[in-house]
């Protein structure tokens, strides 16, 4: 029994000597020969230790900020992050959370879509498309006169007036390739799409159908300089927009109908591919149309879990997490 103790005794006693260096404090450099043994034992402690250095030489300068943290040690950052990382700790809590979350926040996930839906059918009923049907219908290339190269693309658009005289009108259109669009895309996201659009005005009056040109954009006129009018409509898509109208005497525009601006914000993003980005404007919308306040999941638990952390380590969450004084 007594050599079984030794034993352990001078085990832990080698396991402590392997390790003396990292109860050195993290305002003093390892050596390149400590780094290199407590990255051989644990190749993630290589980013522990770059953030660390970050911290020490570029964040906290200030010799007075210096003095609370001389006796934190690298072991105990290391602990830290072990503990910060444990799933098997840290599953019931998540879960805790996200029930908590789910019952104060996630209620407004219908409420959202409900407001969304209802701008959609005021938009549609009140759309200036219910004035004028346009399609494009012709590629017009001008070349060279001394070559084969093209000089300027023209694209021509039929516009048909579907309520009578239309005196003036401005449309705006954006090109985009099938292959980049979801099929749950729906028209709102892509009338609503971050991508710049063309802008085409015309200021004389049509009663009948008439075709007019408007000079492509150099972005534009890559694509449609190889391309002819089946070959694009069977590759890309053509989204259009009505954005102001005149008639009788009577500017209209898609300004007049107050939209609120975070949920044309919204509709950018809802049928985004990355998924991360489609409630990009959720918060905006809860808190512009609903009057609520909203907090973010990832953020709502990011407190939660930073609460644990600060209590089980105070000073290594204070070091980690320091923002020097304005």
């Amino acid at each position: 029994m007594k050599k079984k103790n030794i034993l352990i005794l001078l085990i832990s006693i080698t396991l402590f000597n392997c390790n003396s260096h990292l109860n050195k404090s993290v305002l003093e450099p390892l050596t390149v020969k400590e780094l290199k043994k407590s990255i051989d034992n644990d190749s993630l402690f290589k980013d522990t230790y770059e953030y660390i250095v970050y911290l020490r030489d570029t964040i906290i300068k200030n010799d007075l900020d210096k003095v609370k943290f001389t006796e934190l040690t690298y072991e105990q950052v290391i602990d830290f992050v072990e503990f910060s990382s444990d799933t098997i700790y840290f599953k019931p809590i998540n879960e805790r959370i996200e029930e908590e979350w789910n019952n104060k926040y996630g209620i407004y996930k219908k409420q959202v879509d409900s407001v969304s839906n209802y701008w959609k059918k005021f938009k549609e009923e009140n759309s200036l498309e219910q004035y004028v049907k346009i399609e494009l219908v012709e590629i017009d290339k001008e070349y060279y006169t001394y070559s084969n190269d093209i000089r300027n693309v023209n694209l021509g658009f039929k516009l048909s007036p579907l309520k009578g005289k239309v005196e003036q009108i401005r449309f705006g259109f954006n090109i985009v390739a099938k292959i980049n669009e979801k099929e749950k895309t729906d028209k709102y996201s892509s009338t609503y799409s971050s991508l710049d659009k063309s802008w085409c005005r015309s200021t004389s009056p049509f009663s009948r159908p008439v075709v007019r040109y408007w000079e492509a954009n150099y972005s534009d006129e890559k694509i449609l300089k190889y391309k002819s009018l089946k070959t694009l409509l069977r590759d890309y898509n053509i989204h259009i927009e009505v954005d102001k109208i005149r008639k009788n005497g009577k500017n209209i525009s898609r300004d007049d109908f107050n939209i609120p601006k975070s949920i044309e914000n919204h509709w950018k993003y809802e049928n985004h591919e990355k998924e991360y980005l489609q409630d990009l404007y959720f918060e905006n919308v809860v808190e512009e149309v609903l009057n609520k306040e909203y907090v973010e999941k990832y953020s709502f638990r990011n407190k939660e879990i930073d609460i644990i952390l600060k209590k089980e380590f105070p000073l290594v969450f204070e070091f980690l997490r320091f923002q020097p004084k304005k």
